[in-house]
């Protein structure tokens, strides 16, 4: 079935045009600024491609690990996971890589890749998990303000396990690279496909830099829990930045890296190498307070940051909230920023034909307002979001856990 789709402001490559977005099983066959019949017209809204977030933990409430309190948490996990991927798509995300994080080797995890890889590529009424994303568990920090610890030492058949129980559906693993056998550990990703990420490290830039020559090409989460720039050693951020091989993951809610600090990072970083991503948590649609979840009181502020204690742990905000941050308040263009959101990450991981509204490409785009709020999403020509009939994606038993 042919959709022809008006609206005033379609976001291409070549511009934003007023005209007529044609799709055709599943895919963009043309854009064009001459007059056709619509079938679906918008207005004074904008379309833009879909968002590929390539590091998300978890958004409103659930996520792939489900409810450990379920009596039966393999069908939990599934109904969770389901419902995960619908709140993405309420936040504009087309693609994702559900992601998974631990400083140990633990069973939950491996249970988890069990039930996640089932969901690799799998068309569901919501955003597409195109691969798993593990930071972890060879991590020698964790969140900034946090205590330190001992980490595991790394154990490369335990990396292997980790891949063979997903049966190759892990895309990108997170590790220290300067912990005893990394240069190990990104030769056994690299040999199995899977993109070696540089994660809660202590790298100072030699090592940062020795680990890019190793194979290790994204920074993760950029600024966040590495070490930063100094003038007698500009450590893993300073490396990051200058190493034209290495992507930058770079959450921009101006909360977990300031305004400025994006300033400098984007006039730095080609954007051709940066990735805007949300590291979401699960409450990211939630109202500020205070939730209790048994074992520790997670604080969410006004601003929207996520607090255990003192310590930041995730976000509260989607990349599409990154997205008009960077271009309300760090004068990015709207291009620009769609551009770092949207396709860097699809080029990237080999998703060629996602991430930007050009004919030949799937039918990966989201309507959304001047205010960059999601009217409705679609997914290789699907609608997997209507803000008129999905009134209530967020999970309510998390919303019981608020007492203040």
């Amino acid at each position: 079935m042919k959709e022809i789709i008006k609206a005033k402001h379609i976001c291409t490559p070549d511009g934003i045009i007023d005209g007529y977005l044609v799709v055709e099983d599943k895919k963009i066959i043309e854009i064009t600024t001459k007059e056709l019949e619509a079938t679906r017209d918008y207005g004074d809204k904008y379309i833009i491609p879909g968002i590929f977030d390539t590091h998300n933990h978890a958004s409103g409430g659930y996520s792939v690990y489900g409810d450990k309190e379920s009596r039966n948490l393999i069908e939990n996990r599934n109904e969770c996971t389901e419902k995960y991927l619908k709140v993405l798509a309420s936040l504009g995300v087309t693609s994702v890589f559900p992601t998974l994080f631990a400083t140990v080797v633990a069973q939950e995890e491996k249970d988890v890749i069990s039930s996640c890889k089932n969901y690799i590529g799998k068309d569901v009424d919501g955003a597409k998990a195109l691969g798993i994303n593990f930071e972890g568990p060879f991590l020698n920090r964790t969140g900034e303000g946090d205590p330190r610890y001992v980490p595991d030492p790394i154990n490369l058949d335990d990396i292997q396990e980790f891949i063979d129980i997903s049966d190759y559906t892990i895309a990108e693993m997170g590790l220290a690279p300067e912990l005893p056998q990394g240069k190990e550990a990104i030769e056994l990703l690299l040999k199995n496909g899977v993109v070696p990420a540089m994660a809660h490290t202590d790298s100072k830039s030699k090592e940062a830099f020795e680990a890019f020559d190793n194979g290790i090409t994204v920074a993760t989460h950029t600024c966040n829990v590495m070490t930063g720039i100094h003038h007698r050693n500009i450590g893993a951020l300073g490396a990051s930045l200058m190493d034209d091989r290495v992507y930058c993951e770079l959450i921009c809610d101006g909360l977990h890296v300031c305004n400025d600090m994006l300033k400098l990072v984007l006039r730095l970083k080609d954007h051709n190498k940066v990735m805007l991503i949300s590291d979401s948590s699960r409450f990211v649609g939630f109202p500020s307070g205070h939730y209790d979840l048994g074992d520790h009181t997670v604080h969410l502020d006004e601003e929207g940051r996520v607090l255990v204690g003192t310590a930041l742990n995730g976000s509260s905000k989607g990349v599409i909230f990154g997205v008009r941050n960077l271009v309300r308040n760090c004068g990015i263009d709207l291009l620009d920023a769609l551009h770092m959101a949207c396709r860097v990450p699809c080029l990237k991981y080999g998703f060629n034909d996602k991430g930007s509204l050009e004919v030949g490409n799937y039918a990966d785009y989201v309507v959304i307002d001047d205010d960059f709020n999601v009217y409705e999403t679609y997914v290789e020509g699907r609608k997997v979001y209507d803000s008129n009939i999905d009134k209530m994606v967020l999970n309510p038993s998390v919303l019981e856990k608020k007492y203040q």
